[in-house]
C-alpha cells in the first residue's frame, strides 16, 4: 500500500508540474499565484492563445486561428466587469439590408425523401371486430336522462326575466 502511495505521489508530481510542457503537437507554459493571478500560452501546428489573469480578476489575452481559407486571424480580447470584448482582429460584418428578404431554405431530395419514408406507416391498421364495444345507457338510464333534462329546460326558462 506504501509503495502504490509513493508511486501515485511521484506520478501526481510529474504530471502537476508548472512551467513548460512539450510534446510532438505544441508547446505549453503556465504560471500561477496564490492570488489568484495565471498566466498561460499555448502554442499548437496551427493556432495559439496567449491569456492573462489581472489580480483584479480582468482576464487579458489573444488567440490565433485560422478561417475558412486557413489564413491565420488573431484575436485580441478582454474579459471582465463589461464582459467578453474582442478589442482587435477581423470581426465580423453584418449583411446589407438591400430591402429584400432572403429566400427560405430549400429542401433537398434527401431531406423530402426522408420525411416521406417516416409518414409512411409502419404496418397496416387492422381493427379487431372482436374487440369489446362501450358501454351502452339502458333504456331506463336514457328514459332518466332526459326527464332529468326536460326539468333543467322548464327551470332555465322559468328563470328568464
Amino acid at each position: 500500500m506504501n509503495k502504490f502511495l509513493v508511486f501515485a505521489s511521484f506520478l501526481a508530481v510529474a504530471f502537476a508540474r508548472p512551467g513548460l510542457l512539450e510534446d510532438q503537437d505544441g508547446l505549453v507554459s503556465v504560471s500561477q499565484s496564490s492570488l489568484g493571478t495565471y498566466k498561460y500560452s499555448v502554442q499548437l501546428r496551427d493556432s495559439s492563445r496567449l491569456e492573462e489573469r489581472l489580480p483584479d480578476g480582468t482576464v487579458i489575452g489573444e488567440y490565433t486561428v485560422p478561417n475558412e481559407l486557413g489564413v491565420l486571424q488573431t484575436f485580441k480580447y478582454v474579459a471582465g466587469i463589461d464582459g467578453f470584448r474582442i478589442i482587435e482582429g477581423p470581426l465580423p460584418v453584418a449583411p446589407v439590408d438591400n430591402g429584400i428578404a432572403p429566400l427560405p431554405v430549400q429542401e433537398t431530395p434527401e431531406v423530402f425523401a426522408a420525411r416521406n419514408a417516416l409518414l409512411q406507416p409502419v404496418a397496416p391498421v387492422i381493427i379487431n371486430p372482436e374487440l369489446p364495444l362501450p358501454v351502452t345507457d339502458t333504456p331506463e338510464v336514457r328514459a332518466a336522462r332526459e326527464e332529468f333534462l326536460a326539468l333543467h329546460r322548464a327551470a332555465a326558462l322559468s328563470n328568464i326575466v
